[in-house]
């Protein structure tokens, strides 16, 4: 009898030991891995960014804190109460490979940025093409691989009674959102 005992301790442990350790169930996996990455500038990074053939006068480069260019869009003599509109003036350029997929390019919308097509606000990039406005996921406009490009127009739109060219000097950043089509 005390053999039968034996073997079922014997054989429960073996079980609880099993499940313990056998079912994947962790909480907690750490290693180190190498990688390699590097940092290009707008012109021949995977997407990249360039004045276009239009209005590039108001676009520009300058260097950040950490050493990168940056695109910038700068011009001081808009007119009040005016809508402005600057055609062809960035393009936007996918220079990957024939093998990497197209992206969906878009501008985050952001509610405390007067960025897109709204009464609001100030500034909005659109499509060269039909006007389309590129703020928000909805608005995604989608950029071939291998050289493919798209023409943004930049529009300053300070009809509104609530805007003036301070609202559009107060805008310090957008984001450029890149997602594989």
């Amino acid at each position: 009898m005390q053999r039968r005992a034996l073997l079922a301790g014997i054989g429960l442990s073996s079980i609880g030991v099993g499940a313990a350790f056998g079912s994947g169930a962790f909480t907690t996996v750490s290693a180190n891995r190498t990688v390699d990455l590097s940092v290009q500038k707008d012109e021949s990074a995977r997407i990249g960014f360039s004045p276009g053939s239009g209005a590039s006068s108001i676009i520009g480069t300058s260097t950040d804190s950490s050493s990168v260019n940056v695109i910038t869009v700068s011009k001081s003599d808009l007119n009040d109460r005016a809508k402005t509109v600057f055609e062809d003036a960035l393009t936007v350029t996918n220079n990957g490979g024939s093998g990497d997929p197209a992206v969906d390019i878009y501008i985050e919308d952001e509610s405390s940025v007067p960025v897109g097509a709204e009464s609001a606000d100030v500034l909005d990039l659109q499509t060269a093409t039909d006007n389309n406005s590129i703020v928000g996921s909805t608005n995604a406009v989608e950029v071939s691989t291998d050289g493919g490009s798209q023409s943004l127009d930049v529009v300053v739109d300070l009809r509104d009674s609530s805007v003036d060219g301070n609202t559009f000097d107060d805008i310090a950043e957008i984001t450029f959102v890149a997602n594989s089509a």
